[in-house]
C-alpha cells in the first residue's frame, strides 16, 4: 500500500466519519425539540448505558480483525470473522440483559426508563454484532467500500429516528432504533457470506484460541479506558439533577470529533502497521506513525482551540442559552483532549502490549472517578470533568513511555516534535486573536459573531503555519502530489 493510498483511505474515512458524526450531532438537537422533556431524558440515559455497553461489549474482537486478516489469505481469514461474530453475539445479549431494569445496581433514572424492559436487551443484542460492518470492509482493504457503507448507513438512522421521533413518543423511537440495529445485522451477515462463506461449524478451536489470547488484554484495556472516558458523566448523572446531567453531557460533545478523527486515521493506517509489524520494519511503523500524527494535530489542534474560544456561542446557537453551563465543560474537555492529539496507543496494540495498557487503565480508572468527585465537590458541574484532564495525558505519556521501551526508540525521536510544537504555536496565536474578537463583542448575534471569529481564526492559522514553515508539510500531507517523472537514461561512453 502506498503513502498516497493510506492519505487517500485515511482522508475517505475522515470525511465518512465526519459526515456520520455531522448528523448524528444533529439529531439530538432535532429530537430535543422533537420530543417531550421525559422522553427526551429516556432517550439521553439510554444512550449513557448503551455508549458503557460498547466500552465492554465488543472486547476488541472488531478490531482485531485488523491484526489477523492481513496476516493470512483466502480462506484462513473465514474462521477469525465467524467466530468474531458469535462472540459480539453473545456479548451483546448479556449486555443487554445487565442494562435491563432489573439490575439492583443501576441508577434509579436509569431503571424507571420507559421501556427499558425490552429496548436494552433486544438493541443490545444487535447493536453490538452490527458494529461489525464498521470494520469488515476497511479489514479486507475496501476503505472506499468502508466510507460508502458509513455513510449510506448514517443518512438511514438519521431518517428512520428523525420519522418516529415525530411520534413525539420514546418508544417508538426505540424501536425505530432496533430496526435500524437489524438492518445493520443483515448488512454484516451478506458481507460475511460473501466474502467468507458460512461453513462456521465446527469451530476451529486453534485459531479461535489465538484470537481471544490476543483480544483479553486489549478487550480489557479498551473497556478501562471507554469507562474511564465516560466516568465524569456517571459521576455528574450520580451528583446532580438531571438538568445539569444534560448540559454536562452536551459540554462532552467535543470528546466524539477528536475520537471520530483519530478512529479514522487508526483504522486507516491498522492494517498496514500490522504488515509492517510481521515484517519486523520497525522504522516503517514509526515513520506512518508520525505522519498519522501529524496529519491529526493539523486537524485537531486547531479544533479544540476554536472549540474552547467559540463555547459559549456553540451551546447559545445549538443548545440555546438554557444549558450555558455547558460551555465550561466543554472548554474543560478541550483541554482534556490536548493530552491525546499525538499518540501511539496504535503502535501499543500493533507491539502487543496489550497487559500493560490493562495495567495502566486500570489503575487510572479509579483516578479518573475520585478526580471527578473531587472536582465536582470543589467546583461543580464543570469540576467533574477534571478527571479527563488529568487521565486522557497521563494515559497517553505512559503509552509513549512504554513503545520508547519496547522499541529501544527515545522519546525525542518518537515524534516530529518540533513540527508538532510549531503546529501548536500557530493555533495558540489564532486563538489569541480570536479570544480577543470575541471580547471585542463587535456582533450581537451568536451565529454572525461565531461565523466572523472562526473565519479570522482559519486565515491567521493558515498564515502562521506559512510563518512557522509548516505550511509545506500540510500541504504534502493533504493534497494529491503530482507523480514524479521518471528519470531520463544516461549514457555512458
Amino acid at each position: 500500500m502506498t503513502a498516497v493510498s493510506l492519505k487517500r483511505g485515511a482522508i475517505t474515512l475522515t470525511a465518512a466519519n465526519m459526515l456520520d458524526f455531522g448528523l448524528q450531532f444533529l439529531m439530538p438537537i432535532a429530537l430535543v425539540r422533537l420530543l417531550p422533556t421525559s422522553a427526551f431524558a429516556d432517550y439521553r440515559l439510554a444512550w449513557l448505558a448503551i455508549g458503557t455497553a460498547m466500552a465492554i461489549a465488543p472486547f476488541a474482537l472488531p478490531r482485531s480483525l485488523f491484526y489477523f486478516l492481513p496476516r493470512h489469505e483466502g480462506q484462513a481469514r473465514a474462521p477469525y470473522v465467524h467466530q468474531t461474530l458469535l462472540m459480539l453475539l453473545l456479548t451483546g445479549a448479556l449486555a443487554g440483559l445487565a442494562l435491563g431494569p432489573w439490575n439492583p445496581l443501576l441508577p434509579a433514572s436509569l431503571r424507571a426508563m420507559h421501556s427499558a424492559a425490552w429496548f436494552m436487551p433486544a438493541f443490545l443484542t444487535l447493536w453490538v454484532a452490527a458494529n461489525l460492518i464498521e470494520f469488515l470492509p476497511n479489514a479486507r482493504g475496501d476503505v472506499a467500500g468502508q466510507a460508502r457503507m458509513i455513510v449510506a448507513l448514517a443518512v438511514l438512522r438519521v431518517l428512520m429516528v428523525g420519522a418516529a421521533a415525530w411520534s413525539g413518543r420514546a418508544d417508538v423511537v426505540f424501536g425505530a432504533l432496533v430496526a435500524y440495529a437489524a438492518i445493520k445485522v443483515v448488512l454484516v451477515l451478506l458481507h460475511i457470506g460473501r466474502h467468507y462463506g458460512w461453513r462456521v461449524f465446527p469451530l476451529q478451536m486453534p485459531a479461535l484460541r489465538t484470537q481471544l489470547v490476543y483480544c483479553v488484554p486489549f478487550g480489557l484495556a479498551s473497556a478501562l479506558f471507554l469507562l474511564r472516558g465516560q466516568a465524569d458523566q456517571w459521576v455528574a448523572a450520580a451528583m446532580f439533577p438531571a438538568a445539569a446531567f444534560a448540559a454536562f453531557s452536551i459540554g462532552a460533545v467535543i470528546m466524539p470529533v477528536v475520537a471520530l478523527v483519530r478512529n479514522s486515521v487508526s483504522n486507516a493506517i491498522a492494517p498496514r502497521l500490522s504488515a509492517l509489524e510481521s515484517n519486523k520494519d520497525q522504522d516503517g511503523m514509526l515513520r506512518l506513525n508520525q505522519r498519522a500524527n501529524l496529519a491529526s494535530a493539523f486537524v485537531l489542534l486547531p479544533t479544540l482551540m476554536l472549540t474552547a474560544v467559540l463555547a459559549v456561542h456553540i451551546v447559545t446557537v445549538v443548545y440555546t442559552d438554557k444549558y450555558l453551563l455547558a460551555a465550561d465543560v466543554m472548554r474543560i474537555n478541550c483541554l482534556a483532549l490536548l493530552g491525546v492529539a499525538v499518540e501511539v496507543s496504535t503502535l501499543t496494540v500493533v507491539l502487543n502490549q496489550g497487559r500493560f495498557l490493562l495495567a495502566a487503565d486500570g489503575c487510572l480508572l479509579f483516578v479518573s472517578l475520585a478526580a471527578g468527585v473531587t472536582g465536582a465537590l470543589l467546583f461543580g458541574v464543570p469540576g467533574a470533568a477534571l478527571g479527563n484532564v488529568l487521565t486522557l495525558a497521563a494515559g497517553n505519556a505512559f503509552s509513549f513511555w512504554r513503545v520508547s521501551r519496547v522499541t529501544g526508540v527515545p522519546l525525542r525521536r518518537l515524534q516530529q516534535w518540533g513540527a508538532l510544537l510549531r503546529i501548536l504555536a500557530a493555533c495558540v496565536g489564532a486563538g489569541a486573536l480570536a479570544a480577543l474578537l470575541d471580547a471585542a463583542d463587535l456582533v450581537r448575534a451568536p451565529l454572525l459573531e461565531a461565523v466572523l471569529i472562526g473565519a479570522a481564526f482559519a486565515v491567521a492559522y493558515v498564515a502562521l503555519l506559512k510563518l512557522a514553515g509548516v505550511l509545506s508539510e500540510a500541504r504534502a500531507l493533504f493534497l494529491p502530489q503530482a507523480p514524479i517523472a521518471p528519470a531520463s537514461p544516461t549514457k555512458h561512453d
